[in-house]
């Protein structure tokens, strides 16, 4: 059980490092939205999205290590984990609501439907078995939705593969028995 200082001191560096995740969520986020007009962006999405694990996980063992003294239960470890990933989403769905009321004005999925209406996505269509005009339907549905419910959509998705990956974090970052000598 942690006490009411340790919870203290728990919170105080997820926030800090959930804030650091959640920058890089949005500068992935940015290139997500950049990939449209400039495909060459996807790669450092893509890269976003695989480095986020693996930049969550050193966060946990950076608090094990320095913090702790190179002993973290299962427990606390996936506590922290999950927190680094709550506040990272906070800070993403910010981000991504803002940039859906104030900045895009329609250009995702105007972007989109046309991108959908060149002869070169024909045969992407035609692998997927869809009509053009039942993807433009769904495009004209979406362009329906309200900025807020775009980001509440996707922070509820980021939680939920948080949940997930805080298990298998904390299940490689936990340690009972401190390691002596250089860390």
């Amino acid at each position: 059980m942690l006490t009411k200082p340790e919870y203290i001191q728990l919170k105080a560096y997820a926030r800090l490092h959930g804030t650091i995740m959640g920058l890089l969520w949005i500068a992935g986020f940015a290139c997500f939205v950049g990939s449209i007009s400039e495909p060459v962006l996807s790669f450092f999405f893509n890269f976003t999205i695989i480095f986020i694990p693996f930049l969550a996980a050193s966060f946990v063992r950076y608090y094990r290590d320095r913090v702790l003294g190179g002993m973290l239960s299962f427990r606390r470890a996936y506590c922290y984990s999950l927190l680094i990933f709550f506040y990272a989403t906070l800070l993403l769905a910010i981000a991504q609501w803002a940039y859906f009321e104030f900045l895009d004005q329609g250009r995702m999925l105007g972007s989109m439907t046309r991108m959908i209406s060149t002869p070169e996505f024909a045969p992407v269509l035609e692998a997927y078995k869809v009509s053009k005009e039942e993807v433009l339907a769904q495009l004209n549905i979406l362009s329906e939705t309200r900025p807020i419910d775009f980001a509440f959509t996707f922070m509820w998705m980021n939680i939920f593969f948080g949940v997930i990956l805080s298990w298998f974090i904390a299940l490689f970052t936990k340690r009972s028995v401190a390691r002596t000598g250089k860390q």
